[in-house]
């Protein structure tokens, strides 16, 4: 979040789908009807409309504000009164959450599982999670144990871990918090493609030639990220895997298959992004954890931290759910609740709106204003968040190259609309 708890604060969002050429003329009253949904505009006081040119004009110490459409009938989202030379700006680009990935054992590049025969093993995870039940402490849940058989190899125990975690975990609410997969050096054999889907053990229109017993390795076009399951049937171009494909759904995915272990082996967990309402005011983060092996002499890599992005539609909509508290919608009073409004684009909720669609790059406006002696004994502080919506060019947000009134915004506040670009 960019916005400071103890500040006052206001959340004015743009939307990339407004064109600047259909803002009201310079010098023109703004109203709900002729300020399109989600289009913003800078005004002055008297909610007369501001160009580049008008603001230019502005002296320091003269007034203005930031106003965004909500549509025909409603009232105009209004930023705070804001005195020019008395505020400082500040960006922070688009930049995706990235989830937390650790192996135990073989890591792509060093590493190995333990062998030994007739062993219980198992991986402790330490988790804390942003429901409602899990969010208040951490909690401990395991892959394990599981026991090696009298010819315990690696790939034995890392098969066994796989599955046995990935079915504990299936049992977490909405998410299951992780995912289990596991990598080895196995050298392929055979390439081909394959259809896969997350979450089922089926393989289709196979054309690696894997037949039972092959370690079939998938790579996820999305992640970049390779896999290998143990294939425990195939009928006539169709696989079934030992546990449920765990990336992303794909046609013609690359495909390795090898009749031979490899010879190190290593389990795999990656943290799933929990699913996020803000209405149930449920805190956004990406999931973080540690986990511990009972051998204490294998390798456990920290390949990659957690991170929770940059303007992404959680934080933005949290954002605007508490500034609409601070236009005093309380929806928490009432029965039943009332709920807040809701401008942020989310992808699967908000229409034809895909991920790619809903990426933000933030502009923090600062204000301080002198009010001493008036209510206090310092100046009154916030913050005016504007979320600028980007532009989906071929996966990547940008903002240059648009007719948006969030550009016509930005430019005529001073800056560029390249820093905000992904």
């Amino acid at each position: 979040m960019f916005r400071k708890a103890n500040n006052v604060f206001s959340v004015i969002l743009d939307d990339v789908d407004q064109s600047a050429a259909g803002l009201p003329a310079a010098g023109s009253l703004v109203t709900d009807v002729n300020l399109g949904k989600g289009a913003v505009v800078l005004v002055d006081a008297g909610n007369l409309r501001l160009n580049a040119a008008a603001f230019a004009a502005l002296a320091d110490g003269e007034q203005f504000r930031i106003l965004q459409g909500k549509g025909v009938g409603q009232p105009l989202m209004k930023s705070p009164i804001l005195t020019k030379g008395k505020v400082k700006l500040s960006i922070a680009k688009h930049k995706e959450a990235v989830q937390q990935v650790t192996i135990i054992g073989y890591n792509g590049t060093t590493g190995a599982l333990p062998v030994a025969n007739n062993t219980d093993f198992w991986i402790k995870i330490r988790k804390r999670d942003n429901d409602a039940a899990n969010r208040s402490q951490p909690m401990s849940l395991f892959a394990g144990p599981v026991k090696t058989d009298a010819t315990g190899t690696q790939k034995e125990l890392a098969f066994a871990l796989a599955i046995n975690g990935t079915k504990n975990f299936a049992l977490q609410p909405a998410n299951h918090y992780l995912k289990f997969e596991v990598i080895s050096d196995t050298l392929p054999a055979s390439f081909g493609l394959v259809d896969v889907v997350n979450g089922s053990r089926q393989v289709l229109n196979d054309t690696t030639g894997a037949g039972i017993g092959d370690v079939l390795t998938i790579t996820d076009a999305t992640t970049g990220t390779s896999a290998a399951y143990l294939v425990v049937d195939a009928v006539a171009g169709t696989l079934t895997l030992n546990y449920a494909y765990q990336g992303t759904t794909e046609t013609a995915a690359a495909a390795d298959a090898n009749a031979t272990a490899g010879t190190n082996f290593g389990v795999r967990l990656t943290g799933i992004q929990a699913p996020f309402n803000v209405n149930s005011f449920r805190d956004y983060y990406a999931n973080r954890f540690t986990a511990t092996f009972s051998d204490s002499t294998t390798l456990v890599t920290h390949a990659q931290g957690a991170y929770n992005g940059n303007g992404m539609f959680q934080q933005v909509a949290l954002d605007e759910y508490m500034s609409y508290g601070f236009e005093g919608q309380n929806g928490m009073l009432g029965v039943p609740p009332q709920l807040r409004d809701q401008e942020v684009k989310i992808p699967g909720v908000t229409a034809g709106v895909t991920a790619l669609d809903a990426k933000y790059s933030a502009l923090d406006i600062a204000w301080e204003e002198d009010i001493k002696g008036l209510v206090s004994k310092s100046g009154g502080q916030g913050n005016v968040l504007f979320y600028v919506n980007l532009n989906n060019v071929s996966g990547t947000g940008f903002l240059t190259g648009t007719n948006s009134t969030g550009l016509e915004l930005v430019t005529a506040l001073g800056l560029s609309g390249s820093p905000f670009n992904e």
